[in-house]
């Protein structure tokens, strides 16, 4: 058998091989972006597509049972606690802020007036939702905690310092009380 001509396949290399030469940045670029296309998220996309596989929502809410728990766990490791019950109060709860589009309109002699709407991005099948744009933690109003060592100073500031600190209020907005002994 005799082998195909390819002379056309030769001449057409030689002639692209200076513009290859020339343009080999623009053209890597291009490359690592067909192949960022072609991955389908396996260099790090996935996580919301796992969180949407699970059922788990992607920015976990703040539960104050949970960090009254967590906080409740903190506090009987300090030495000299003994057992804890602490009860905080919230002065605000959650907010999330929300992205708005707003349009300014000139009625010529009449004025200005303004629309706004909030602004929603599809998310794939399931609808669509708004955009966040941040999310309002809560503020604690005050806290009281209970503890079997809380007639000892020392512990009862350091239990002030701490849920102080965790909570972002001052050291007036704490409370802390002698636990009953039967309780």
């Amino acid at each position: 058998m005799k082998k195909p001509e390819l002379a056309w396949l030769k001449d057409l290399g030689e002639k692209l091989r200076p513009l290859a030469h020339r343009y080999r940045a623009v053209l890597i670029v291009l490359l690592a972006g067909m192949l960022l296309l072609a991955s389908g998220g396996w260099f790090g996309g996935g996580e919301e597509q796992a969180a949407a596989q699970t059922g788990q929502p992607e920015t976990a809410g703040f539960d104050l049972a949970v960090f009254e728990q967590d906080l409740n766990e903190k506090l009987a490791a300090i030495e000299g606690v003994g057992r804890v019950e602490l009860m905080l109060s919230l002065d605000q709860t959650e907010e999330a802020v929300y992205a708005v589009n707003t349009r300014q309109t000139r009625n010529g002699d009449a004025g200005q007036s303004y629309e706004s709407d909030l602004t929603v991005v599809s998310d794939g099948s399931y609808g669509e939702k708004p955009v966040t744009v941040k999310s309002l933690l809560p503020t604690f109003r005050g806290a009281v905690v209970l503890c079997d060592g809380a007639d000892n100073a020392q512990v009862r500031l350091a239990v002030t310092q701490a849920v102080g600190t965790v909570c972002g209020i001052g050291s007036d907005k704490v409370t802390v009380l002698k636990m009953a002994a039967g309780t």
